[in-house]
């Protein structure tokens, strides 16, 4: 263990400092941030370092806000140009090269975007499991390049390693139009796709998440609009309650007025909730969720924020089911955000 209670640390990626309070369960700390005193957050000891400009925390010891030292800049990402030119190129493709340790053991593997076609891109790339966001990069890739996108860990790989990427190809009249991909990775497959890697020359996990970027073709007379809004408008999913109104999906002024959060505090949905039971207070917030949800859906709203809280973590891995199971859900996360801190998950819709 690296820390104790009252060590100073800050955190990885958003550089903000505070001391541990408590050590949690299957490796967590609990974290009370100098921001916000009154507010303290788990934290994974992995996503923490020691806060070498700072004393430990003594007991009844007062915060006084300083000013925040300027961290030094993560180092660019490597991009390598392929020497030469690739006959038959395969597109956009993801490659995780193993990274054996003293050992000879592989606990984590490094990311790589392959580019060996002659256009360049502009792309959004994210790399998630069920329980966490490994990356996420907005960037622009070379013509016959492969970019460094980061390191994966092997035990990632049993938890629904899935990629999503969004990327505009660059041509003399600017960026064409975004085409998105997911593309899931089961171990079994992971394992089956070793091989050498042309340019990179070396044994590594390959996938090929993009070989086509023409833009999809639009509608060019009032028939064929018809018909692609037929093909395109999206069902209102039913409620199972009659008295259900069904919001059409492109309704611009409901839209308008959506607002892309819901807050699932009990207080805040129901005055003297203090007379009810937890688990009518739980069937309560996951009606609230479920209709919030649905809205979003009909709407077409592309981002949504559930605020749960911390709390025993129930209503959070309720809600973590019913989105696993939803079809219109690309994908959601519950990881540190600076205005909800562990409290709310993000849920990207397609």
């Amino acid at each position: 263990m690296l820390f104790a209670i009252g060590t100073r640390v800050r955190f990885r990626y958003t550089g903000e400092t505070g001391s541990i309070t408590a050590m949690l369960e299957d490796g967590m700390l609990q974290v009370r941030l100098d921001s916000d005193p009154d507010f303290e957050i788990p934290a994974f000891e992995e996503d923490l370092q020691r806060d070498e400009m700072a004393e430990p925390l003594s007991a009844g010891a007062k915060f006084v806000q300083g000013k925040m030292e300027k961290l030094p800049e993560a180092p660019p990402r490597r991009e390598l140009r392929i020497p030469y030119q690739i006959l038959k190129p395969k597109g956009l493709q993801l490659v995780f090269e193993p990274m054996p340790g003293r050992d000879g053991t592989v606990t984590r593997y490094k990311s790589w975007l392959l580019n060996d076609t002659s256009h360049e891109f502009l792309f959004e790339f994210d790399l998630f499991t069920q329980n966490r966001d490994i990356l996420s990069i907005d960037e622009k890739i070379s013509t016959h390049a492969a970019l460094e996108l980061g390191d994966i860990l092997y035990d990632d790989l049993n938890e629904g390693l899935e990629a999503w990427i969004s990327v505009q190809r660059l041509t003399t009249a600017g960026p064409d139009t975004a085409i998105e991909h997911s593309h899931k990775i089961r171990p079994k497959q992971f394992f089956n796709n070793l091989h050498t890697v042309p340019f990179l020359n070396l044994p590594a996990h390959h996938f090929v998440l993009l070989d086509s970027f023409e833009p999809v073709a639009k509608p060019e007379t009032e028939e064929d609009l018809k018909n692609y809004t037929r093909q395109k408008a999206r069902k209102p999913k039913s409620t199972g309650n009659s008295n259900s109104r069904p919001f059409s999906s492109f309704n611009v002024e409901e839209f308008a007025r959506f607002e892309p959060e819901i807050d699932l505090h009990v207080e805040k949905l129901l005055p003297g909730h203090n007379r009810i039971d937890k688990g009518e207070i739980l069937r309560l917030q996951m009606v609230h969720f479920q209709q919030f949800l649905d809205k979003a859906i009909r709407l077409g709203a592309p981002r949504v924020f559930v605020i749960h809280g911390v709390g025993e973590g129930k209503l959070r891995d309720s809600i973590a089911a019913a989105l696993r199971s939803n079809p219109h859900v690309v994908k959601f996360k519950n990881e540190f955000h600076h205005k909800y801190g562990y409290g709310a998950t993000e849920v990207v819709l397609e």
